[in-house]
């Protein structure tokens, strides 16, 4: 049971690879959209993150602080 409803909802192995690469892919182009909030993009950038955590990919506070800072814009 609990494997039909984990394949189910999580999906198979092949599937959380792709799923695994897209989000790997979003975290590392993360950038500020023009007109976006700072509240709006952190929101996005913690969905991103919340994800890849729940499929097994982690990175480390000092990685997430400096993806954010990078991503603001300059001016």
């Amino acid at each position: 049971m609990r494997d039909t409803l984990a394949l189910t909802y999580e999906g198979s192995l092949e599937v959380k690879r792709n799923k695994l690469s897209l989000l790997a892919r979003k975290y590392e182009l993360f950038e500020m959209e023009e007109s976006e909030s700072i509240q709006a993009m952190f929101g996005r950038f913690q969905s991103i993150v919340n994800e890849l955590s729940f499929l097994g990919r982690t990175y480390d506070n000092f990685d997430h602080i400096d993806k954010l800072l990078r991503s603001l814009p300059r001016k």
